[in-house]
C-alpha cells in the first residue's frame, strides 16, 4: 500500500548550510559530533575554533579552516552518520541491522510505520528516510527525555515523537497503518 503524495512533506535538497541546520562536524574517522548551526555558535577542538557564521552559505561536505589553521569537514546528517554521533541513551541498532530490518519488513516510500521504543533514535532516522517523502513514522517512548532528544534529527519532519505508551496512543493514529516494527 503506497500513500498518495502529501504536498507538505518534501525532502530538502538544499545542499548549503544555513542557521538552524544540523551539521556533522568531522574531525577524523573516530571524532565526529552533531552541531546545530547558530549565529553566535563556535566549535572548539584541538584543531582550533570554528565560527558557525563562517559555515553559512557553504555546501555540505566543505572543508573549513579554523583560526589556528586546522580544519574540519561539515557533513550532511545522514542516518548512517547520525547513528555514529548520537548520544547513546540506550542500546542502539547499527546500519547492518537497520538495513536488515527495513528490507525484511519491506519498508518503502509511502509506508506508515509504528515504532515502539524510540530510544536514541538510530532506527527512527533510518525508518524516516526509508518511508520519505510520502510515508510517516510514529514513534513512542515512555521516557520523556529520550523522546525529546530524538526530535532533532534532519528527518524529524517525517516522524512524530510521542512520550507515552503506544497502546495508550493508538487511537490518535490514522487508519492507514501499514507496517509495525518493534
Amino acid at each position: 500500500m503506497v500513500l498518495q503524495d502529501l504536498p507538505d512533506k518534501k525532502l530538502s535538497f538544499n545542499r548549503t548550510i544555513k542557521y538552524g541546520d544540523l551539521v556533522i562536524v568531522y574531525e577524523k574517522h573516530d571524532a565526529m559530533k552533531a552541531v546545530m548551526v547558530s549565529e553566535d555558535g563556535v566549535v572548539q577542538n584541538r584543531f582550533g575554533a570554528f565560527q558557525h557564521s563562517d559555515w553559512t552559505g557553504k555546501p555540505f561536505g566543505s572543508k573549513v579552516f579554523g583560526h589556528k589553521g586546522g580544519f574540519v569537514y561539515l557533513l550532511a546528517p545522514t542516518p548512517e552518520l547520525w547513528t555514529l554521533v548520537l548520544s547513546h541513551r540506550t542500546q542502539i541498532l547499527y546500519i547492518a541491522d537497520i538495513s536488515f530490518v527495513i528490507m525484511y519488513l519491506e519498508i518503502v516510500p509511502g509506508c506508515l510505520v509504528l515504532e515502539s521504543g524510540t530510544g536514541s533514535g538510530s532506527l527512527t532516522t533510518s525508518l524516516a528516510r526509508a518511508v520519505a517523502p510520502t510515508g510517516h513514522v510514529f514513534t513512542f517512548d515512555f521516557h520523556e527525555q529520550r523522546a525529546a532528544s530524538a526530535r532533532i534529527s534532519q528527518f524529524s519532519h517525517f516522524s512524530q515523537f510521542r512520550h507515552n505508551q503506544p497502546v495508550q496512543s493508538i487511537s490518535v493514529l490514522p487508519n492507514r497503518l501499514f507496517v509495525v516494527a518493534n
